[in-house]
Formats: structure tokens, sequence, C-alpha cells
């Protein structure tokens, strides 16, 4: 099979969700097809290359690799006229720009298969502020009556969600998975450390994290909070522990090893963000051996149980479920036991398996 993948960013462009699932799948698929993913331009990176087996082609202005910009994301388009090419057997378009690659369907007169990680309709602007809202709700509502090969959701919630969007195309839930390997390949001593892993924008809440950090040090002062990533609120939140006289460690961007070393390292785990098309790093954190701790939202419904994870209804409950968490070591120890276990159903070669099924039943069915 011969299989072409659209992702506006692609590697080494991985701080979403979205990013990692398109390579730890495209890197699977290339042992046994040839795969070719169009992306962005990323500053510092050939226009063209191979990495683990897949061949990477990059379009439009270069994009930055530590943040999301709007005017590079806008340029890529060409990369949706060279999929139409005849050399690919099926397209795979990842939610965005991509997406648009259903209306060169009877073009190419090959497959397209879309990949969606949610959608957020009415909160564009709650989430995402006033000025990309209106362009978020007319991507949303235009690709609703788009003609899809069939449409990959990585959760329920997600599936639930375009079907209330007016999406007519087939949809299979495929959820996403994690490096069981090397997560277990990688050794790290717990530590007193709550942990934070994700993108630095607002609807992530981690200004919330920071003062609840700050009321929990008070009682607890070896307790350390350690915060990966990248986004542009990373100097509003450095002024914000800042200003309540608390140490908050910021990593940056780390490399896969390195950020399963500091979860691991690490006691809990929090993601207070408010959206989430599945939340993975949850799922990464039972992997470690790690307490999640975040709110409950619909997407963490595969996944997330009483026995292995903590979810709350509202952020002023963190506060207190961490405290318990810090002091009750046989409850810890059960949790922590029930989520490993959990994360063991769960792996991107199981997720790569069921994309490669759905390929191969769109194609015999084309």
């Amino acid at each position: 099979m011969n299989i072409c993948m659209l992702s506006e960013l692609f590697y080494p462009y991985l701080l979403g969700g979205a990013e990692r699932r398109y390579f730890e799948i495209a890197k699977r698929l290339a042992k046994n097809h040839d795969v070719t993913v169009y992306s962005l331009n990323l500053y510092g990176e050939k226009k063209e290359e191979i990495k683990d087996g897949v061949r990477i082609k990059r379009v439009g202005l270069k994009h930055p690799k530590t943040q999301r910009s709007l005017p590079q994301l806008a340029t890529y388009f060409p990369a949706l006229l060279r999929a139409v090419s005849k050399e690919y057997d099926i397209v795979d378009a990842n939610q965005g720009i991509a997406s648009y690659a259903g209306l060169l369907k009877k073009t190419t007169q090959r497959p397209v298969v879309a990949t969606f990680h949610d959608i957020y309709w009415d909160k564009w602007k709650n989430h995402f502020g006033g000025h990309i809202s209106f362009p978020g709700k007319v991507m949303e509502a235009s690709w609703s009556k788009l003609s899809y090969s069939a449409i990959i959701a990585n959760s329920k919630q997600t599936k639930e969600k375009l079907e209330n969007l007016g999406v007519k195309s087939h949809i299979e839930i495929i959820f996403s998975g994690i490096d069981l390997g090397t997560i277990k390949s990688i050794k790290a001593k717990k530590e007193n450390k709550i942990i934070f892993v994700g993108r630095l924008v607002k609807y992530k809440n981690v200004d919330i994290l920071i003062r609840t950090f700050a009321e929990i040090k008070k009682d607890k002062k070896d307790l350390e909070l350690v915060i990966v990533g990248e986004g542009p609120e990373k100097n509003n939140l450095y002024r914000l522990s800042k200003s309540l006289n608390v140490k908050v460690e910021f990593k940056g961007f780390l490399s896969e090893k390195e950020k399963i070393k500091e979860i691991k390292s690490s006691l809990v785990l929090v993601n207070p963000s408010s959206v989430e098309g599945l939340g993975l790093i949850i799922l990464e954190s039972m992997a470690c051996g790690t307490i999640p701790v975040g709110l409950d939202l619909n997407c963490y419904d595969a996944f997330c149980k009483k026995n292995n994870s903590i979810l709350v209804k509202k952020p002023v409950e963190i506060k207190e479920k961490i405290r318990s968490l810090l002091s009750e070591n046989n409850r810890r120890k059960k949790l922590e036991k029930n989520g490993t276990r959990t994360a063991g159903n769960f792996s991107w070669d199981l997720t790569a398996e069921k994309v490669e099924r759905l390929y191969n039943s769109v194609l015999d069915h084309k």
C-alpha cells in the first residue's frame, strides 16, 4: 500500500497528541508499506527527509517547533494538491486544514480518510479567544459538508460530536496508544514531586495548578512542581509563580525519553485542562506508575476508573485530592498498580493495526 498522510505539523514537532499519534502510526505502517507525510516546513529542518522509514515532505512557510502559528498554518493548502498524485493508494488527513482533502476525493478518485481528535463548535471563544473563534466554527461547519471514505475518531466523545455536527461519513473509533516498550525501559526513582505535561495554553488551566501548589506547599515544604511543555502562556505562568513566591521548575520541551523519566519520578501528574480530545498524557501517566489527577471529561471514559485515577468535577477540588494522595501511601500504591494494568491495554502497535485494517477495508470497497 502506498499511503499519503497529511498533517500540518509533524516530526519533530510533537507537542500535541494529534502530532504524536500521526508520527507513531506512520512509523509502524512504514514497516510494511510506503508512507509519505506532507507537513509544514519547520525552522532548522530539511524540506525532505526519511525518519523511521517515513518519507517526510515539507511545504509552505517555516513554522516554529515550539508553538503553533496561524499564518504559517494557512500556507499548508499546497500539500493538498500534492496528495492528488496518482502514486498514492489512500490519503489520511489529520484534523485541520488537511481535512479539506475531502474536497479532492472525486478529483483524485482515491479513498480519503480523515482523522478527528475533537470538535469545539460553540466552545471556541471560551478556550482559544475571539480572534480564531469564528474561523474555527467555519472550518468545523465546512468539514461536516465534506464526503470522506471513512472517518477515524479518537474517542467516543469525538464521534458523538461529529455526529451532532452533521457528519454523514462512516465514523470508526480508534483509540490512541502509548509506547509501552519505551516506558518500561526507562528507570526513575520516585521523588516528592507533582508534574504537568502539555502545551502551555489558557484552556490547560496550568495557572490553577500553580495556585494549588502554592497552597499545598505551605504544609509540605519539600514538595516540588515541574512543568514540561511550551506555549504562549509560559511567561505569564512564570510571573505567576514569582508573584506567589513559589519555585516552579519549567522544563520546556523535552525528548520523549526525558519526558517519561520526569513523569516516572513524580508521585502525581495533574492535568487540569478543560479541553481534551483524548488526554493521552493521563494514560502515559498510568503506564509510568504515576497517579493522574484531572477534570472529569467524557474523553477519559475509555480508560479512567475510580480505581486507577482521580477525576474531579471542579478545579477547586484538585487541591484536597492531591493532599490526600500525598498522605495515603497504601491508597496511592493501589491506584498506581491498577493504572499500570489499565495502560497495558493501550499500545501504538494496536492502534496502527486497527488503522491499517480500516485502510484495507476502505480500499476493498472503493
